[in-house]
C-alpha cells in the first residue's frame, strides 16, 4: 500500500514538473524605436524565455544571439532609429509639453501605423493562444487593442519613473504635493509655487495624453482592428505595471501591489572590459572620468565652443585619464592627450572599475542607474525628457552636480568636475545610496518575472485598489468633507441663531426690569 502511494506521488511530481517547465505563451509588443527603452525590454523577454516560457517579441531590436524559447518578429528598418543620431539642439526642445506632444501626438502616427505591416497583421489575426501580453506604457496605448482582440491580460512596462497617467489603471494618486511630475525639474522637497506648478503640469499632461489617445491613437487603431471599446477602458483594465524606479533614489511613494519597482533589471553584471580598455583604465594615476551621452544623443553635436571648453577642462586633469564615448570623426581638433575617445564601451564594466571616480552624463536613467549600482558620483548635463528630473533628484540627494547645457563653459565644467572629484561627500552619499539600491530580497529581474508569472497564474484583479469603484470626489473624500463642512456650518448657524435670540431675550428682560424700577421710583 505504501509502495503504491509512493509511486503515485512520484507520478504526480513528474506531471507537475512537466506542467511547470512547459511554461506559458507570452506576446510582447514594443513598437518604440529607441534603443535605451529596449535595454529594459530585452532582459525581461530573455529572462522569461530562460524561465521556460515561449515568448514572441515584436520590436526593432533583434537579440544579438538566438535564445531558446524566444521568437523575434522584427520591425527593424521600418522606422527611423533613435540610436546615436539625436542632436543637442533638437534634444533641448523635448521638454515639458513639447515632450508629450512628441510622445502622444507625433509618435503614434508612426508607431500605431506599424499595424499595417504583414508581421503585425499576422499577430493581430493569429489563432495562437497566448496567456499574457507585455507592452510599454509610454505615449500611446494603441496596441492595447491587440490585447483586447486576443483576450489577453496585460502587463505594462514603464522605462522611467511613473508618468502621471501610468497610475490611473490602479486608481492611485500622483500625489503632486511631494512627487514631482516626470517632465519637471523638481525634487521631492518642493516649495509652494513649485507645488502649484507641479500640480498644473501633472493635470495638463494627463489631459493631453488622454486627448491625444482619443483623437490620434484610437482612430489609427480602429483602421486595423474592429470592435474594441475605447483605449482608455482597455487601459484601465491592465493587470500590473513594471516601473524603472526605486525608493532609494526616487523617494518612497504610496503605491499598491500592481505597481512593481524593478529599477536596474537591465544591469548586466557579467560584462567584462576589453584588454585595451583594461590597460587604459589601470594606467590612470589618480583615477578615470567617464563621459557618455547615452545611446541616442550625439556628444559631437555639442557646439564647438562647448566641446573646446570640455577639452580644456579635461586637459587640466593631468593626473586623471578620461574615457569618452563618442565619434572622433566629427570632433574638432585638439583632443587632450589624457582623453581616449571610443564609439562604444561595455558601460557597466567601465563604471564598476575601481579607477573610475566620476561619470559625466546626460542624465539618462539607464546609465545613471548603472552608476548608482557601481557607486560612481556624477556630473549631469540633462537635455530632454526625464533627464532634468533624474539629475535634479541626484543633486538633491548629494551624489551629483547639475549643469545647464546652455550656460556650460570651461569654468562651470571644471568647477563641477573638481567638486565631484575632491569633495568626499559625493563619494560618501553615492556609496550609501548604492548600498540601499542593491539591498533587496530578489534581483529586479527575478522580481519582474515573478510578478508576470503571478498575473498568468492568478490574474491581476486582486492587485487593484479596493477604492477603484469610487468616483474621484469620493476617493479624495470631498463629499465627506463637504458634508462635515455643511454640518459644521449648520451647527454654527444654529448656535449663532440661538445665542442671538438668547442675547436679545436677556437684553429685552434687562431693559424691562430697568423700566419697572424707574416707574417705581
Amino acid at each position: 500500500m505504501d509502495g503504491s502511494f509512493t509511486k503515485l506521488g512520484t507520478i504526480l511530481v513528474i506531471l507537475a514538473g512537466v506542467w511547470i517547465t512547459e511554461g506559458s505563451k507570452i506576446l510582447a509588443i514594443f513598437p518604440y524605436q529607441g534603443q535605451s527603452h529596449n535595454m529594459m525590454f530585452e532582459p525581461i523577454v530573455i529572462g522569461l524565455a530562460r524561465a521556460g516560457h515561449s515568448v514572441d517579441v515584436v520590436s526593432h531590436f533583434p537579440p544579438k544571439e538566438p535564445v531558446e524559447g524566444l521568437n523575434h518578429i522584427s520591425l527593424k528598418g521600418t522606422l527611423h532609429f533613435y540610436v546615436d543620431n539625436v542632436t543637442a539642439s533638437f534634444a533641448s526642445t523635448m521638454i515639458g509639453v513639447k515632450a508629450i506632444d512628441h510622445m502622444s501626438y507625433q509618435e503614434p502616427n508612426d508607431l500605431c501605423n506599424l499595424m499595417r505591416l504583414p508581421q503585425l497583421q499576422n499577430v493581430i489575426e493569429t489563432d495562437k493562444k497566448y496567456d499574457l501580453m507585455l507592452t510599454e506604457v509610454f505615449g500611446t496605448n494603441c496596441y492595447l487593442a491587440v490585447a483586447h482582440k486576443l483576450k489577453l491580460p496585460v502587463v505594462g512596462v514603464v522605462t522611467s519613473v511613473m508618468f502621471p497617467w501610468a497610475y490611473d489603471p490602479f486608481f492611485e494618486s500622483t500625489h503632486p504635493s511631494f512627487i514631482p511630475c516626470q517632465l519637471t525639474t523638481f525634487a521631492n522637497n518642493m516649495r509652494f509655487m513649485e507645488r502649484v506648478e507641479n500640480l498644473i503640469t501633472t493635470l495638463y499632461l494627463k489631459f493631453l495624453f488622454y486627448y491625444y489617445e482619443k483623437t490620434v491613437s484610437e482612430p489609427i487603431a480602429r483602421k486595423y482592428i474592429n470592435d474594441f471599446p475605447s483605449l482608455a477602458d482597455i487601459y484601465y483594465n491592465i493587470s500590473l505595471v513594471l516601473v524603472n524606479s526605486h525608493w532609494s533614489i526616487h523617494g518612497a511613494r504610496p503605491t499598491n501591489p500592481a505597481i512593481v519597482e524593478v529599477a536596474g533589471l537591465h544591469i548586466d553584471e557579467t560584462q567584462v572590459l576589453t584588454e585595451e580598455l583594461e590597460v587604459f583604465l589601470n594606467s590612470a594615476k589618480d583615477g578615470v572620468v567617464y563621459f557618455s551621452t547615452g545611446t541616442m544623443l550625439k556628444s559631437d553635436s555639442f557646439s564647438k565652443e562647448k566641446i573646446l571648453a570640455i577639452y580644456n577642462s579635461f586637459a587640466e586633469l593631468s593626473n586623471y585619464k578620461v574615457l569618452w564615448k563618442g565619434n572622433m570623426d566629427n570632433m574638432p581638433e585638439g583632443l587632450p592627450t589624457n582623453v581616449k575617445m571610443v564609439p562604444w564601451v561595455p558601460q557597466f564594466a567601465v563604471l564598476r572599475h575601481p579607477k573610475v571616480k566620476a561619470f559625466v552624463t546626460h542624465g539618462g536613467l539607464m546609465g545613471t542607474l548603472e552608476a548608482i549600482h557601481a557607486g560612481v558620483p556624477m556630473v549631469g548635463i540633462p537635455f530632454f525628457g526625464d533627464q532634468m528630473l533624474n539629475v535634479g533628484g541626484y543633486a538633491y540627494r548629494g551624489f551629483a552636480v547639475y549643469l545647464n547645457y546652455e550656460t556650460l563653459n570651461k569654468e562651470s565644467f571644471s568647477e563641477a568636475l573638481n567638486e565631484v572629484l575632491t569633495n568626499p561627500k559625493y563619494q560618501s552619499n553615492i556609496a550609501r545610496v548604492s548600498r540601499l539600491f542593491k539591498d533587496r530580497p530578489l534581483s529586479p529581474l527575478k522580481k519582474a518575472i515573478f510578478w508576470i508569472e503571478y498575473v498568468i497564474r492568478n490574474g491581476g484583479e486582486t492587485l487593484k485598489s479596493s477604492g477603484r469603484h469610487l468616483y474621484w470626489f469620493q476617493y479624495y473624500l470631498i463629499d465627506v468633507g463637504l458634508f462635515l463642512l455643511t454640518i459644521t456650518m449648520l451647527v454654527f448657524v444654529v448656535l449663532f441663531t440661538v445665542s442671538r435670540k438668547l442675547t436679545g431675550f436677556i437684553w429685552e428682560t434687562q431693559n424691562r426690569n430697568v423700566s419697572v424700577k424707574q416707574k417705581t421710583f
